[in-house]
């Protein structure tokens, strides 16, 4: 029977990201004992998935990287409140990289800097908890023939989460695979065991980086395979390493793998929400179209019509033709306000304002609620269309890519109004692009798609974001003294977030990401 350290975890992932040397002579010597895979299930499920935690605002640090909605052209600060007034700032938190500063701690003063590692850390924390599961898991592959499958199914997820969060990794701190690049860009360090090591970690190549991702994910589609068990929409399955697979080949520029697991996953969940008289929420964890999700959600809480709040950008939502049912199923509109709906209105509270309507029944409503799917790590079959729709595009295969288009695009589209498309081409591909954004639109895609079309081998495309930021009075005032505008450039270096501070200050020698002091031009408040 194998023994494990209790606190061994704990303090190695102290030591790789912001501990000294002292940390292994601390270490508890109390054991607990490993009896068989339902402990390492137990861990596993404990702390290898990500936590769920309530919906609060962006300033709370249980959040897994909130910023990824307010960095692209999703959202958009609220201009104006549409009822009473609010001294509670929600931008604080994230000013660095809603403007895409070179610190992304920094404050709009530039006067203080807040705790950059916090997703790095915890991130490498899920790592390093899978990582003793990897460790220890193929002594306990043993008993009848329900105990390997079990004990199989702990060892595909441990290695389908270590793929994910590397992949997660990789597109916040590296740059977007490119075909002739990759072997010499920087990627992230890699730590492929739960032992302590008294290392200096270094950056691995983005392309070291990806076949590390790949090599985990195809342990873990054989595993799950063995396995041959459903697991819940909060437990990988086969159909959520597939899709993994399909998006980490998109990426990877590899269009035949990622259409053939697109296609895996359509086999096995084709069915899609008709929106034609559909009502309700329409994400949730019951949908015919959800896959699996892991960890929180906090948009309804940070999107509300009153100042020094975001809301979804008006350039985002006038892409919906008016023909769209997305458009009203999506969305909450007031004036020039657009709110995010993807998610059920709750009905805890009733008003006689309509202003106040969005306030109440969501960003009140699922204040400190842990909501049942995630904002940014949801799975839903709906991406396995635009993954596969798109990899045949790029493959020349303009049949399938409409095809797959169009199955997704009838269950969106009014009825009586719906026209097939005819396009090809780079406008077809442009298309599919443009239905990506919409389809998966504040689920977390947004800005590593952005990304990756840089660099893309068909149809390269960069875009230049512009982000307005008022400054007021003081932080209890609505009064605007200031409006500044920020500016993404196309292909810009932001597009790559700079390793954390703190991490910096710890791994001697570790190179940063190049990235532009960022200022802004001053426009009238009128």
């Amino acid at each position: 029977m194998l023994t494990i350290m209790k606190y061994i975890i704990i303090y190695s992932i102290i030591l790789f990201f912001l501990g000294s040397c002292s940390f292994l002579e601390e270490y508890s010597q109390d054991t607990v004992q490993v009896r068989g895979y339902e402990d390492l299930e137990e861990l596993l499920i404990g702390e290898g998935y990500m936590k769920v935690n309530g919906s609060y605002s962006l300033e709370q640090v249980a959040s897994y990287y909130p910023y990824l909605h307010y960095m692209s052209d999703e959202t958009e600060e609220c201009e104006k409140s549409d009822f009473g007034s609010s001294g509670f700032n929600r931008r604080d938190a994230i000013f660095g990289y809603y403007t895409w500063q070179d610190r992304c701690g920094v404050n709009e003063y530039g006067s203080s800097f807040a705790d950059e590692s916090g997703d790095w850390t915890k991130l490498y924390y899920h790592v390093n908890i899978v990582n003793s599961v990897i460790d220890l898991i193929d002594e306990y592959i043993k008993g009848g023939d329900n105990e390997v499958a079990e004990a199989n199914r702990v060892k595909g997820e441990a290695y389908f989460l270590r793929g994910a969060y590397y992949f997660t990794l990789i597109n916040l701190y590296g740059k977007p695979y490119e075909i002739s690049t990759a072997e010499n860009d920087l990627g992230v360090p890699l730590k492929l065991t739960g032992e302590i090591q008294d290392v200096i970690f270094q950056r691995e190549s983005v392309a070291r980086v990806y076949e590390q991702i790949e090599s985990d994910l195809k342990i873990a589609e054989d595993c799950l395979g063995k396995a041959n068990l459903l697991g819940t929409i909060y437990q990988a399955d086969s159909t959520a390493v597939h899709l993994l697979m399909s998006r980490f080949y998109l990426y990877k520029q590899d269009w035949k793998q990622a259409l053939k697991y697109a296609r895996k996953v359509i086999a096995v969940k084709p069915d899609l929400l008709d929106l034609n008289g559909f009502s309700g929420g329409f994400l949730s964890k019951s949908s015919v179209e959800t896959i699996f999700s892991m960890g929180g959600h906090a948009i309804t809480h940070n999107t509300v019509n009153q100042y020094k709040s975001f809301q979804v950008s008006r350039e985002m939502y006038d892409t919906y033709d008016i023909t769209d049912l997305r458009k009203s199923v999506f969305f909450w509109t007031y004036n020039d306000f657009v709110g995010y709906a993807k998610i059920a209105e709750s009905s805890s509270f009733a008003n006689d304002d309509p202003a106040a309507d969005y306030y109440y029944n969501y960003t009140l409503a699922y204040e400190g609620r842990k909501i049942e799917v995630s904002d940014n790590f949801l799975f839903r079959n709906a991406e396995a269309y635009l993954n596969g729709a798109e990899a045949a595009a790029y493959l020349g295969d303009e049949a399938t890519a409409l095809d797959l288009l169009e199955q997704l695009r009838v269950k969106r589209f009014k009825n009586e109004s719906y026209a097939t498309l005819q396009k090809s081409g780079e406008e077809l591909v442009t298309e599919i692009r443009e239905e990506r954004r919409r389809e998966l639109c504040l689920e977390g895609h947004r800005w590593f798609d952005l990304r990756r079309y840089m660099v893309c081998e068909k149809y390269p495309y960069s875009k230049e974001i512009e982000k307005v930021y008022y400054v007021y009075k003081d932080d209890s005032s609505d009064e605007k003294i200031e409006k500044r505008v920020y500016k993404l450039e196309k292909n810009d270096p932001a597009y790559v977030l700079p390793i954390p501070h703190e991490v910096l200050e710890f791994h001697t020698g570790m190179q940063n990401n190049p990235h532009p002091v960022r200022s802004y031009r001053i426009e009238s408040l009128n």
